[in-house]
């Protein structure tokens, strides 16, 4: 891999994390309520640059081309045909082989453009949009437009689109995994850590490319691009020098033992042929022609094909393999380890029983698939298990998709419950759209929100939905539903 540098200049390494809230903006010289000026924002990208990674120089065609002949079976069959082109009647057989190593080439080069081409399109498709108040107004700008200073917003299932502290957040929790390696969520606040606090206790500060899982959040940009965290581990992984892969090193290994039999088989040809008093030149083109015969030159094309064949398999599949020999690399893989539970896992929480007053039911079903059903035991006559649904599906975040979830994994296994009970929460939220919630927060243990509904008479009232921990809700609790649906009072003495 070639090393990649940044035209951007360096930007200030402070500690963000240490510094009040107050101090970070006064430090950026930008006031929360308004945002950067337009010019003000066009100053500060001259500055600072695009808020992107920095991307090696793109590799001339003629280059990629040339860089195909590094093969050493490549340069052994382009070595056979010149040679073949000074050998008496072999002139056919030299343009053959030097052609076949320009076919090799020529379609290397060509996989590796469609590659390209391809991440090149993923790059566009994938624009992430970030809500940025400029001039006084909330914008949607895409990611490579900010710079520091700018005051961003974001919520549940938004994408972080650069380094920057907090200013306000509301149970805000965000996914750090692809930075730190931990699974769950961390929970943010405002409040300044030590100064000398590790990446993953940074809690008042969000780092670009992470993602919101719940809550939402306004910060202030500190750091773009190559300048944030991940970039800095970009930066990392773009000096490291690229290993050659397994394939590779067997033909490269298959190359010299050819060579040196051909070698051997020449020298020998050539000593016999003198032994034997033969003219020099009659047994040298003859030994060369028997050396140059013992080279496989189907090799190089039957390898070609057959990866060219599995990058087309893997690009079915969604994966994108920019060079030809990489794909024996994951067939080669015998072991990948981890030291990372969320690594391995599938980081998804499916709920599988239910208890509510008078019966237990099981739930099919796994993962985020709304796919399921729910069932009870016979001859207990029917439950209704709407009521207890609807809370399920009005009190959360969570948004679970086409087996895919945006928030709290926690949140997600209630929200697709509810939906196997044939409460869809999309239109239950439409329904009764919420007007007022208690964020959900460690300190109490439970979330409530307040729906604007109709009571069984069809009198308009407002209701309160909560979930949390039992013993948060049952000490706050003055009534419970019995097995019959009737009311009945919390008894005291099995609550903490």
């Amino acid at each position: 891999m070639t090393e990649q540098a940044s035209t951007a200049p360096a930007q200030a390494q402070q500690a963000w994390h240490a510094l009040a809230p107050e101090a970070v903006l006064e430090a950026l010289s930008v006031d929360a309520a308004a945002g950067l000026a337009s010019a003000e924002v066009d100053r500060r990208r001259a500055t600072y640059g695009a808020n992107k990674f920095a991307e090696a120089p793109r590799e001339p065609r003629w280059q990629a081309f040339l860089r195909q002949y590094r093969d050493p079976m490549q340069l052994v069959l382009l070595g056979a045909g010149v040679a073949c082109l000074f050998l008496p009647g072999q002139i056919p057989t030299g343009i053959v082989l030097i052609l076949l190593t320009v076919f090799n080439a020529l379609m290397g080069v060509n996989q590796e453009g469609k590659a390209e081409a391809s991440v090149a399109a993923l790059q566009k498709m994938m624009v992430v949009q970030a809500k940025v108040r400029r001039g006084g107004e909330v914008v949607q700008v895409p990611m490579e437009e900010l710079v520091p200073g700018d005051i961003v917003n974001v919520e549940a299932g938004a994408l972080v689109p650069a380094d920057g502290r907090i200013v306000r957040a509301a149970t805000l929790e965000i996914d750090e995994s692809a930075l730190t390696g931990e699974s769950a969520p961390v929970p943010k606040q405002v409040e300044a850590v030590a100064e000398g606090a590790a990446l993953g206790d940074r809690v008042d500060m969000a780092f670009m490319n992470t993602q919101v899982t719940r809550g939402a959040a306004t910060f202030v940009v500190t750091t773009t691009g190559m300048a944030t965290e991940v970039g800095h581990i970009s930066d990392m992984l773009s000096a490291q020098v690229a290993e050659q892969t397994p394939l590779t090193k067997q033909l490269n290994s298959l190359t010299n033992q050819i060579l040196v039999i051909a070698g051997v088989a020449l020298a020998i040809s050539v000593g016999l042929g003198l032994y034997r008093d033969l003219p020099f030149d009659v047994v040298f083109l003859t030994a060369v022609a028997f050396a140059v015969s013992a080279i496989p030159t189907g090799l190089p094309a039957v390898v070609t094909t057959v990866l060219a064949a599995g990058t087309s398999t893997l690009a079915k599949s969604g994966a994108i393999v920019k060079r030809l020999r990489s794909v024996e690399t994951l067939g080669s893989t015998s072991a990948i380890n981890s030291d990372k539970t969320g690594t391995l896992t599938l980081n998804q929480m499916t709920a599988v029983e239910m208890t509510v007053a008078g019966e237990r039911f099981k739930i099919s079903g796994e993962g985020y698939s709304t796919e399921g059903t729910i069932t009870g035991a016979g001859g207990l006559g029917p439950v209704p298990i709407e009521r207890y649904l609807l809370p399920l599906a009005l009190c959360a975040d969570a948004v679970a998709k086409d087996g895919g979830l945006v928030g709290d994994p926690t949140e997600g296994a209630l929200v697709v419950l509810a939906a196997k009970g044939g409460v869809d929460p999309v239109l239950t939220r439409e329904q009764y759209p919420r007007i007022a919630e208690v964020p959900f927060d460690a300190a109490y243990k439970f979330m409530a929100t307040f729906h604007r509904m109709k009571n069984e008479s069809g009198k308009d009232v407002i209701r309160c939905y909560v979930k949390g921990a039992p013993d948060q809700l049952l000490a706050r609790a003055a009534n419970g539903a019995a097995a019959d649906g009737s009311t009945v009072p919390v008894d005291r003495r099995h609550t903490p």
